[in-house]
């Protein structure tokens, strides 16, 4: 488990210069909590940004990247994928109850732990397919439809659909 310190960085020198700035290039634990039943993100984050002060705090912007296994949501088939994305994120050492927890500067350093978290979790695609047109699993027996044809199942009625089919619809020919 990655502690605290791992994404703490030291900004002691960019407090009291405005306009300073540092770049960091650094691999850094993936936030804890942020896989999903679909992707899942390798254990190392790669954070290559620029800190820069700015009147209000500090400015961090620059790239997130984190390899991730990726499973398809209609046929569950797992590839390795890229989670990337941008980050405009300001930490502030003036935090107001309006600014978003985990972006404030403390003791002379932020933490990056809730940015890439934020960042990782907006990359992480909702609904993931293996190609456009995957057809699937079988809802009967599981099969893989985009490998194997899947024939010999009855069609199944839902059960909680049976009232309907006694229903008597006047033709709308009729009418």
């Amino acid at each position: 488990m990655p502690s605290h310190a791992d994404t703490t960085i030291d900004v002691r020198a960019l407090i009291d210069r405005p306009g300073a700035t540092r770049s960091l290039d650094r691999e850094l634990p993936v936030p804890r909590d942020l896989s999903d039943d679909l992707v899942v993100p390798g254990p190392k984050v790669r954070a290559d940004v620029l800190i820069e002060r700015v009147v209000d705090g500090l400015l961090v912007r620059g790239t997130v990247t984190a390899q991730a296994r990726v499973a398809c949501a209609r046929c569950l088939v797992t590839r390795d994928g890229t989670l990337r994305t941008d980050v405009i994120e300001l930490f502030s050492s003036e935090v107001g109850e309006d600014d978003e927890p985990g972006y404030a500067i403390v003791d002379a350093t932020i933490d990056l732990d809730t940015m890439l978290r934020d960042a990782l979790a907006d990359a992480m695609p909702m609904r993931p397919l293996c190609r456009p047109d995957c057809r699937g699993l079988c809802p009967v027996c599981g099969a893989d439809l985009n490998t194997q044809p899947c024939d010999g199942h009855e069609e199944r009625a839902d059960p909680r659909w049976a009232a309907l089919s006694e229903l008597q619809l006047p033709d709308a020919k009729q009418s």
